[in-house]
């Protein structure tokens, strides 16, 4: 709870916004678990603490930039539709009429590293666990899936006829 209150304070002084130090301090605290959770010796509280600053200011920053690229975007509308990719299917998207075929043939289609990622993800193994299994971290298999539902994406667009469409 100290810390807590710690993070709260470093959070609303960057933030300037008492809801967005909120939300800053509760991704630090997840993130804190996260990378910790499975640690036998738990790092010392100076050591925590330490930690969990960084990763407070590194989040402020992310939110800052992406705010940033967001704000250029509604400037140029030509680039947010070039720029951004949803992460989840929508209504009416290639993955409503997908078969298991289609994806048999997509996958083979996919970078080794690409494939073996969404391999391990489908399977029910969590970012963490494809990190450890590849020795990478957990922000390259979060960016190995988001390439790979992308790639997929577009082959699977290939498999299907194109009145689905």
């Amino acid at each position: 709870m100290q810390r807590r209150e710690r993070l709260l304070a470093r959070a609303r002084n960057v933030c300037r916004d008492r809801s967005d130090a909120e939300d800053l301090v509760q991704e630090t605290l997840v993130r804190f678990i996260q990378t910790f959770e499975k640690v036998v010796v738990p790092p010392d509280p100076r050591s925590c603490e330490s930690w969990m600053m960084t990763t407070l200011i590194n989040l402020f920053y992310g939110q800052c930039r992406k705010r940033k690229v967001q704000e250029e975007n509604a400037k140029e509308p030509s680039l947010s539709n070039e720029l951004v990719t949803p992460l989840e299917p929508s209504a009416g998207s290639v993955f409503d009429v997908v078969t298991s075929e289609h994806l048999a043939k997509a996958l083979p289609l996919l970078s080794p590293k690409l494939r073996e990622t969404f391999v391990l993800h489908a399977e029910g193994k969590s970012y963490q666990e494809i990190a450890q299994a590849f020795g990478v971290p957990v922000g390259t298999v979060a960016k190995r899936l988001y390439d790979a539902r992308a790639k997929l994406r577009e082959l699977l667009q290939r498999f299907i006829s194109p009145e689905v469409h």
